[in-house]
């Protein structure tokens, strides 16, 4: 049993190590520090990429490829509801969860989910903020809810922060405890959305923080078929993986 057990962590590890190879149109993955996990920058820098992030999610279709999946399965719901943003930095793309099920009429307590109390204190000058969301500063690695108590727990942007090790556990730990599913979305790694970056850096990347951010953030992220490989590992038993334009990716698991 125990050799079994070497076996099958060994598979895993060699499995793992397959992740951010290079291709014809995928770089290597490369995981470096972000500034803004560093925590560089003044108070206006931050909140000026903050800004820049809510651009790119709101006008490349990043909140698009969150929504297109979490709002249908939460307006099949008759009980009230509970979604947990990972990651949430200002806490905008919660903000928009939580007007939008207040629009709707639906039962849902959103929480915005971030390690950084810097970001976290922006969300508080948004007008969009709503009755219905509570700003949360915590561990995404450690996620202080019993299990059963979250009904879905979502992401925007943050997978790609962690090494593939890291993203399994993050994965594992979340589909365990959640008590309907997932709904992951985040950017993929390839030449073509480093040039699409370029080209839209005038207009929706105008914090020298998220210039250098972004192209660190593509280069750390994964492909659909590595984020498929990495919901397996979890032991998500029927991942879903959605490609939608302009390089995002959305992981789809429901119990």
């Amino acid at each position: 049993m125990v050799e079994a057990a070497f076996e099958t962590q060994a598979k895993r590890e060699t499995r793992l190590q397959t992740i951010g190879r290079g291709g014809l149109l995928v770089p290597p993955r490369e995981d470096a520090d972000e500034l803004l996990d560093l925590g560089v920058g003044t108070a206006e820098e931050v909140t000026a990429s903050l800004d820049d992030l809510w651009r790119l999610n709101r006008f490349l279709g990043g909140l698009r490829a969150l929504t297109t999946h979490l709002f249908p399965r939460l307006d099949l719901l008759v009980e009230p509801a509970t979604v947990t943003d990972i990651g949430a930095g200002d806490g905008r793309v919660a903000a928009s969860i939580a007007a939008w099920a207040l629009g709707q009429h639906r039962a849902v307590r959103v929480v915005a989910l971030d390690l950084s109390q810097r970001h976290l204190s922006r969300a508080k000058t948004h007008p969009v903020t709503t009755s219905n969301l509570s700003l949360l500063q915590a561990d995404a690695t450690q996620l202080p809810f019993a299990p059963g108590t979250v009904d879905y727990y979502v992401s925007s942007l943050v997978l790609h922060h962690f090494t593939p090790e890291q993203a399994v556990a993050l994965l594992r730990s979340a589909y365990q405890s959640a008590r309907r599913g997932l709904v992951i979305s985040d950017l993929t790694r390839g030449y073509l959305p480093l040039l699409g970056f370029r080209l839209a850096q005038p207009v929706l990347a105008r914090s020298p923080i998220t210039r250098y951010d972004g192209p660190v953030s593509i280069k750390r992220g994964y492909t659909p078929d590595e984020l498929r490989l990495l919901a397996y590992e979890a032991g998500i038993p029927h991942p879903r993986i959605f490609v939608h334009p302009l390089w995002r990716m959305t992981l789809v698991a429901d119990k």
